[in-house]
């Protein structure tokens, strides 16, 4: 074979083995993992913002129907969005850079401005500077081929067998757990979820002044764009308690954050009206009951 004809058959091989891989690719889906269709969307106008709590509580649809806005959740989880750096600069490649009457609503609470470590002030030490959110460029792409290679760690077979799990990321942001709610299973999540926290969060985490800062920055960045709204969404009593052990002026201590924002909804008053799958993620059922709680206190402000 010469070598006009080599490369020829090389260049048709590498073609259909590209086109294969791609195929499989393009088939990833909100079952693929809790992350992957949140960078696959446009760049938004109206944002939520957080960690689990927001990713899981605040339902797009709620806030559609009570406000007329497309709000997309692009919220993540505490290891990977805390206030910080690198969760600013994925909001600024997500956020539509012409909107100038969006609706922007952050989940706060005590985990989300505390940092573990010797140094919670460091920001060269975060934990999420080695992870999804640090290695993007690529945030409004579909199919997300850089958020699939860098991030699905070679499991592509999964995309082929299309495997259902009680995770289902919609395209709104919403990420949909759907998991038994029976109180002998409930009650075990919470232990496992608590024990974790006090084991793990409560004498290991800081506050960071640091993170507390990036909240602002956040906020200061979002108001150019729009009117932003703070929300401390519901926990169990138990989480509540074990919150308040770590930081017990939670409110006073983003009291300028607060300023800065056009409202601060503190929901904890109410932690016995919801119910949660671990104490520390609110129900889906009762996520939707929250969203549009928070979404006629916005409507009532805005008027």
């Amino acid at each position: 074979m010469d070598m006009k004809a080599f490369i020829i058959k090389s260049g048709i091989f590498l073609a259909v083995v590209s086109s294969i891989f791609l195929a499989v690719l393009s088939r990833a889906d909100g079952y693929t993992d809790a992350f992957y269709i949140r960078f696959t969307t446009p760049p938004q106008n109206h944002l939520i913002l957080g960690t689990s709590r927001s990713a899981q509580a605040l339902q797009p649809s709620q806030f559609r129907e009570v406000l007329g806005k497309e709000i997309f959740n692009y919220s993540f989880t505490l290891s990977h969005s805390p206030f910080g750096p690198v969760y600013l600069n994925s909001i600024k490649k997500k956020l539509n850079n012409d909107v100038k009457d969006g609706v922007f609503i952050i989940s706060v609470d005590p985990w989300s401005i505390s940092n573990i470590g010797p140094e919670p002030d460091d920001t060269t030490l975060f934990v999420e500077n080695d992870l999804m959110l640090a290695n993007l460029y690529f945030v409004n792409v579909n199919p997300n081929l850089e958020y699939l290679i860098k991030n699905c760690g070679g499991k592509y077979y999964s995309m082929l067998r299309k495997q259902k799990g009680n995770m289902f990321l919609h395209h709104d942001g919403w990420l949909e757990v759907s998991v038994p709610m029976e109180h002998s299973i409930v009650e075990k999540r919470q232990k496992e979820k608590l024990d974790e926290y006090k084991k793990t969060n409560l004498p290991n985490r800081k506050l960071s002044f640091a993170r507390l800062n990036y909240l602002k920055k956040t906020i200061n960045f979002l108001k150019d764009h729009g009117h932003v709204y703070l929300v401390r969404l519901p926990v169990s009593a138990a989480m509540f308690e074990i919150e308040n052990q770590f930081l017990p002026q939670f409110n006073e201590i983003i009291r300028e954050a607060v300023v800065a924002s056009d409202g601060y909804l503190d929901m904890t008053n109410e932690n016995d009206a919801y119910l949660y799958v671990d104490g520390n993620h609110m129900w889906k059922e009762s996520g939707k009951q929250a969203s549009r709680k928070v979404a006629e206190w916005i409507k009532q402000r805005q008027h």
